[in-house]
């Protein structure tokens, strides 16, 4: 019995040494930080299938109407938008699960919160993007992998039918696109990463991935801003209108 208990415990100890053998430096783990998946789908969304801000927000005066600071957060991360209930308008960051694909001009309130495809990559929930100086605040300095984007129905009309402000409907010649850029956690700005919603006689027509995980600029950021350009423009600036749906935002902290 003593004789097995030794032959038993010499193999543990036999293996134990193994095992610190066959290590070597280049077997250190490498610490991978999780990421977080930012879907939209715990939103609260009204009969018609969209939120653009309440009047539970902060209230503020909005060249002589009462406007409403309000905003969405999920997982650490807020998406503010301002909405003014006697011009029915907002701007910011709106969450939408509408499933039209078309925009009508009489029925523009609910159809500027359909995209062109009809639904959500995931779940139901998507987002609505259409900014005058809102961005999106991640409340700590974060890396973004990417997103899912794609078109307004609205844009999408532009592009076909023209958007009553400028001639004509869009031609091989005519883009537009969303600029965004981040704002790195040292404050030092100027980075910006275009995406082509229009171009070369075609247009965005489905949700598509932005990988940013090559990207150094959209590494340690706190905030997120957005804009458009185009070719068709007035003296007020770009006439399409300047909205892009946003899906599946992964974050690594």
């Amino acid at each position: 019995m003593k004789a097995t208990k030794f032959f038993a415990m010499a193999a543990i100890v036999c293996g134990f040494v193994m095992s610190l053998a066959s290590c070597s430096s280049n077997d250190v783990p490498v610490y991978v930080k999780p990421t977080t998946t930012i879907s939209f789908e715990s939103a609260n969304l009204n009969a018609d299938g969209y939120w653009c801000g309440d009047e539970n927000g902060t209230k503020f005066d909005n060249y002589g109407s009462d406007a409403y600071a309000c905003s969405y957060t999920e997982a650490g991360v807020t998406f503010p938008v301002n909405y003014t209930p006697s011009w029915a308008s907002w701007s910011g960051f709106a969450i939408s699960n509408r499933t039209a694909t078309t925009f009508d001009k009489e029925t523009m309130t609910p159809d500027q919160y359909n995209n062109c495809t009809g639904k959500a990559v995931s779940g139901q929930n998507f987002l609505v993007v259409q900014t005058y100086g809102e961005t999106i605040d991640f409340g700590q300095a974060v890396t973004v992998k990417g997103f899912w984007y794609t078109n307004s129905a609205w844009v999408v009309d532009a592009i076909l039918n023209g958007d009553k402000m400028t001639p004509g409907n869009f031609g091989v010649e005519d883009w537009f696109k969303c600029i965004i850029s981040p704002t790195p956690a040292e404050g030092v700005g100027g980075a910006r990463f275009e995406i082509d919603l229009a171009k070369d006689g075609d247009y965005v027509k489905e949700w598509k991935y932005c990988d940013l995980s090559d990207v150094d600029a959209f590494k340690n950021i706190t905030s997120l801003s957005f804009a458009f350009d185009g070719t068709k423009k007035n003296d007020w600036g770009v006439t399409t209108p300047t909205y892009i749906c946003i899906d599946d935002i992964i974050i690594e902290k």
